[in-house]
């Protein structure tokens, strides 16, 4: 008779795909991340995604309930009430999911900005109802019904993931295609999209960044640390720029001024959030001059700025200000240029 590992070895290959494993639930994911490169490509031992312009999130499914976690492990399930029966849709007792939390316009395209009501907020979240539908779409399956999928090959991850879920206007499966990453990349840049995602077909998933997933953006877009703001001018209310840095060696550098990218309503959000973190130090370590006089605070808070080049001195050129980002850590904003694609490929 075989042993109990090789008979639960066999039975994860019969339920799974090779690689599954008989595991306990996990209480925590890091997730895999994608190394940033400069050119899109195409390779037969590779897929490719749309990189969706959103909040990414770890789901887990247990006992008939959803629970959304974001990458720097807080906790979502309130602010999206939307995605309360992600759990009916899945068809697994336990399950682990990854996938981004969009906000998509009336004309079906993920907005960034559209998520930012929902920053900072625990409750009042009905009242965001219909400011962008709320959708999960999902690209992973790391966990189900007992077993650890981790190591299996991606695809099969997938194929896995697609049999299980039963796609709602709230929840879906995001799509892949095989090989041609060139022609994928020129409809993302038709339509206006953030990026893509490049995967390694037959990678395992690594709680940690990886070259077996690459991103390529349309656009520079980075997240930033706030070290201060400047005082407005005229008629402007609140602040009259950001001055945002990133980190380099454990320490905070100087990177841009943003001043635009705001309305009302996102002026008085973030001045809100600032004000318990002013201090009389600056956070840089080189004291960046201003055009008019700054207040700086503690590097707490991160946000997101597209920008059009890097200058040669490691500055931003027309940075703009596209919203907060309240899942990432401040110390995990660091200077990210893409590298050479033929490095990887």
């Amino acid at each position: 008779m075989p042993s109990r590992k090789l008979r639960q070895q066999i039975t994860a290959k019969k339920r799974f795909c090779d690689g599954a494993r008989r595991a306990t639930m996990p209480a925590a994911i890091n997730p895999m991340l994608a190394t940033l490169v400069d050119e899109p490509f195409s390779d037969r031992d590779w897929i490719f995604e749309t990189k969706w312009d959103g909040f990414r999130s770890i789901c887990f499914i247990k006992n008939g309930q959803a629970r959304l976690v974001s990458r720097n492990q807080l906790e979502m399930t309130q602010q999206y009430p939307e995605l309360a029966n992600i759990a009916k849709q899945v068809e697994a007792r336990e399950a682990i999911l990854d996938g981004e939390i969009v906000a998509l316009d009336e004309h079906g395209r993920p907005r960034f900005q559209l998520l930012q009501p929902r920053v900072g907020r625990k409750s009042g979240i009905e009242a965001l109802r219909g400011k962008g539908k709320i959708v999960y779409y999902v690209f992973d399956l790391l966990y189900c019904d007992g077993y650890d999928l981790m190591s299996c090959p991606l695809v099969d991850r997938k194929a896995e993931l697609e049999r299980m879920l039963r796609p709602a206007s709230f929840v879906k499966l995001s799509e892949h295609i095989e090989a041609d990453g060139k022609r994928f990349f020129k409809e993302i840049e038709k339509f206006h999209l953030e990026g893509m995602i490049a995967k390694r077909a037959a990678s395992p998933y690594i709680q940690r960044r990886s070259s077996d997933w690459l991103k390529i953006k349309t656009v520079r877009r980075s997240e930033v640390v706030i070290g201060g703001y400047t005082q407005p001018r005229a008629s402007r209310s609140h602040f009259g720029a950001l001055v945002v840095g990133l980190y380099h060696d454990g320490k905070l550098r100087y990177v841009a001024h943003t001043g635009g990218g705001f309305n009302q309503r996102t002026l008085a959000q973030v001045y809100k959030l600032m004000q318990p973190l002013k201090t009389d130090t600056s956070p840089f370590v080189v004291t960046p001059k201003t055009n008019e006089p700054v207040q700086w605070i503690k590097p707490k808070l991160v946000g997101e700025v597209k920008f059009s080049e890097w200058t040669a001195d490691k500055h931003m050129r027309q940075p703009i200000f596209l919203g907060l980002r309240e899942d990432k850590k401040p110390s995990d904003c660091k200077f990210d240029f893409a590298l050479d694609t033929d490095a990887f490929v």
